[in-house]
């Protein structure tokens, strides 16, 4: 009897936190993943398997000099940053059941889907030379985000993340590519936790 009792705790105890919310507050460090969030409101997206992904604002970003080698990939990247996010985004959630959708409209609103908004606000390549000569942060690469995630056209949470690159090697592009990817896998997997 007590076995079949403890049994059933533990199974009430998985089922609870299968469906608990993150509690309204605010987070520095979320779970190692981001480096800032905080839940606004209370919501409910236990029943929504559709991530939109609003048009990304990438007009915080400072471009390099158009005389610098990079000026052509970081403007390349940055005119692409919309659809990169949504197929990161789909690589990252389809396992679990999304679909992942981009809007047209950065207005758009929809109480039955997860609606995201980025704002990339860092796009750094650093120098692979420095790097690898100097170290000690030297040449960094820096890739950054803030973002708001809606329920219907209540702001419920907002984010920021920023990664650095310190001691890649990589070719540049190899190296957005990378540095992209991190960054939204880091909000994919608060999306998951939602």
């Amino acid at each position: 009897m007590k076995k079949t009792t403890f049994t059933v705790a533990i199974m009430l105890l998985l089922a609870l936190g299968a469906t608990a919310q993150i509690k309204v507050g605010t987070y520095t460090e979320w779970q190692k993943t981001l480096d800032e969030l905080e839940i606004k409101e209370s919501y409910d997206f236990s029943n929504r398997k559709t991530v939109v992904i609003l048009p990304v604002q990438t007009s915080d970003v400072e471009l390099p000099k158009k005389s610098d080698d990079n000026y052509k990939l970081i403007s390349k990247a940055l005119a692409n940053m919309t659809q990169t996010i949504a197929t990161e985004m789909q690589n990252q959630l389809q396992k679990a059941g999304y679909k992942v959708v981009v809007a047209e409209d950065a207005n758009f609103r929809d109480p039955e889907s997860i609606v995201v908004q980025f704002n990339w606000t860092e796009l750094d390549l650093g120098s692979r030379a420095l790097r690898v000569w100097v170290g000690y942060g030297a040449g960094n690469a820096r890739f950054a985000t803030q973002g708001v995630i809606y329920d219907g056209d209540k702001e419920i949470a907002t984010f920021s993340q920023r990664r650095i690159s310190a001691l890649d090697t990589q070719k540049y592009e190899k190296l957005v590519a990378k540095g992209i990817n991190n960054v939204v896998g880091d909000v994919a997997k608060l999306i998951l936790a939602m």
